[in-house]
């Protein structure tokens, strides 16, 4: 899986870690992805979201719509 966003494209950003004796060490910040089904043009898409654009409203998820009478027990 490419740890890029597919809508803003955040990827993997690198750095270094500094301690209190000033120390570097290698690190990388991972962005927070999601993998969510959405609709685009009228065809179900998993798509690579972060959470920042998906609480922007960026992307909408799909919502499952069960028929009425899915959940209640056969007699």
């Amino acid at each position: 899986m490419s740890r890029t966003c597919d809508v803003c494209g955040k990827h993997p950003m690198h750095g270094s870690k500094v301690s209190n004796s000033y120390n570097h060490t290698k690190r990388t910040w991972k962005p927070n992805l999601l993998k969510i089904k959405t609709v685009i043009g009228g065809t179900t898409v998993t798509l690579n979201v972060c959470t920042h654009c998906l609480r922007a409203g960026y992307v909408e998820k799909k919502v499952n719509v069960t028929p009425a009478n899915a959940g209640a027990p056969k007699a």
